[in-house]
């Protein structure tokens, strides 16, 4: 199965030029993207989490990519900064970010096992 993330830009929100794949898939690697959501990051960039399967078998997980602009975006899987915990309601998968920036914190909201039948849960980014 693959799912794709594609882009498109609006300069008043009523016309819209598409402008195609936003995020890179890689079979066997990360190919079934959901639920993507936006946000800026502190270098005025853009940051973007969402749902992915590997195509192998393995269940959800929560992926991340990053671009400067909003055109090139580099998928970086390796630093979404979460991941299944070792045991409950969040061990077998996580999917379905929804990410917020609220009195100068950031915010996650996840679903968990069986997509969020178990529950869903709230991580907030510790920022160092």
């Amino acid at each position: 199965m693959i799912h794709v993330i594609n882009s498109a830009h609006s300069l008043d929100g009523q016309n819209w030029k598409r402008n195609g794949l936003a995020i890179p898939f890689e079979l066997g690697v990360a190919q079934a993207f959901s639920r993507p959501t936006v946000a800026k990051n502190h270098l005025g960039g853009l940051e973007m989490w969402f749902s992915y399967r590997s195509g192998a078998g393995e269940t959800y997980r929560i992926g991340y990519a990053t671009t400067d602009e909003g055109k090139q975006w580099r998928l970086a899987l390796e630093d979404a900064a979460i991941d299944v915990s070792s045991e409950g309601w969040d061990s077998e998968m996580i999917e379905y970010p929804f990410v917020f920036d609220h009195k100068g914190s950031r915010y996650m909201l996840y679903n968990g096992n069986s997509y969020g039948k178990t529950g869903f849960g709230l991580a907030v980014l510790e920022r160092g």
